[in-house]
């Protein structure tokens, strides 16, 4: 069974009662009662409407990528890496940054090397950007710790971005950045 696609409907539960009013304080003798709007027949899925510039700006808090693991282990047996790393794309394509990381994170946890050049490019300060990158920031510590991964497991495409980082990272320690200081201490 698969995980039930929410990336393109809402589905709204039915209220139990529509027939009250929602009253405004008003002057004596006058009535405000505004009708609440008709919730009968909410069960019908509604188009969520299309994300400012194509991105997704509201998550549903992983709840789609615990489902689709959820999925995936029903058999009993592990999730398959790469299958989860496709998902992760799709999501990542959809603008559902935060199901996307969740997803790259378990694949590259499970071996997934594509998956540990993902999540060091959306740390990584030459690439992060709101748009691509559930985290709020760069994190070069995370950068570092994914692309190191990458690297050991064969991913050559890894070296030139971690030198890369090494260099902006030894600038911001020298500009007086403490988290760069401790971390130019594990390149050592």
């Amino acid at each position: 069974p698969s995980a039930p696609d929410t990336s393109e409907v809402l589905s709204l539960p039915s209220a139990p009662d529509t027939s009250e009013a929602l009253s405004l304080p008003s002057a004596p003798g006058e009535s405000n009662a505004l009708p609440l709007p008709s919730a009968a027949g909410t069960t019908e899925d509604l188009p969520l409407p299309p994300p400012p510039g194509g991105v997704a700006t509201v998550t549903n808090g992983g709840d789609g990528a615990r489902a689709f693991i959820y999925a995936l282990r029903s058999d009993g047996a592990e999730p398959d890496a790469d299958v989860v790393f496709t998902e992760a794309e799709r999501m990542q394509g959809e603008g559902n940054l935060e199901d996307a990381y969740l997803l790259y994170r378990f694949a590259a946890r499970h071996g997934q090397v594509q998956a540990a050049m993902m999540l060091g490019t959306q740390a990584d300060p030459a690439f992060h950007t709101e748009v691509t990158s559930y985290l709020p920031e760069a994190d070069p510590g995370q950068a570092y710790k994914w692309y190191s991964v990458a690297l050991a497991a064969g991913n050559d495409a890894a070296a030139p971005r971690l030198q890369d980082l090494h260099k902006h990272v030894q600038q911001a320690a020298m500009d007086g950045d403490e988290q760069a200081r401790r971390l130019l201490l594990q390149w050592r």
